[in-house]
C-alpha cells in the first residue's frame, strides 16, 4: 500500500487537520529503529507522518519531539508501560493509544512483517488484530464508524 492509497482512504474516514504539524524527521525513524532494533512496516511509517495532516481519535503516538499533536512519543509510552505494567511483553511497541491503557501495537520481533496486537489492559493480554499493518489501515472506515 503506498503512501497516496493510505491518503485516499484516509480521506473517506478523517477530517483533516487545522493547521496541520510536521511529520516525523527520518532522523526520528531512524532513533526509533535504532532503539527497538527493528524496521517498521513501510506502510507504519506513512501513516504515522500523514497523522499530520488528519484529525484521529484517540491518540496516535508520536515519533520524536519535532511540532506535532501534543499526544505522547511511542518512546514515552513503551518505557512507562514497561516499566509500570507487568504485563506489558518487552517486543510490543505502541503506535495508538485508545484509552484506558489499551494500545494497539506492533511486534519488534516480528517488524518489519508484522501483524498488529491489540493489547487489552484490563485483561493484561495482548490479541492478534491485524495480519499486518496495511491491513490494519483497509479496515480503518469499519473500526472508525
Amino acid at each position: 500500500m503506498t503512501k497516496e492509497e493510505i491518503r485516499q482512504l484516509l480521506e473517506t474516514c478523517l477530517e483533516r487537520e487545522s493547521p496541520g504539524f510536521e511529520p516525523p524527521a527520518f532522523e526520528d525513524w531512524q532513533s526509533l529503529e535504532n532503539r527497538f532494533a527493528c524496521r517498521f512496516p513501510a506502510e507504519m511509517r506513512d501513516f504515522i507522518d500523514l497523522m499530520a495532516e488528519y484529525a484521529f481519535p484517540g491518540d496516535i503516538l508520536n515519533v520524536g519531539a519535532n511540532s506535532n499533536n501534543g499526544n505522547d512519543t511511542i518512546e514515552f509510552s513503551y518505557d512507562f508501560e514497561s516499566k509500570e505494567n507487568p504485563t506489558w511483553a518487552a517486543e510490543m511497541i505502541p503506535f495508538y493509544s485508545i484509552g484506558n491503557g489499551d494500545y494497539f501495537c506492533v511486534s519488534s520481533l516480528q517488524c518489519p512483517e508484522t501483524p498488529v496486537f491489540f493489547y487489552y489492559a484490563e485483561q493484561g493480554r495482548f490479541k492478534r488484530y491485524s495480519d499486518r499493518f496495511a491491513k490494519w489501515i483497509e479496515e480503518l472506515p469499519q473500526f472508525l464508524s
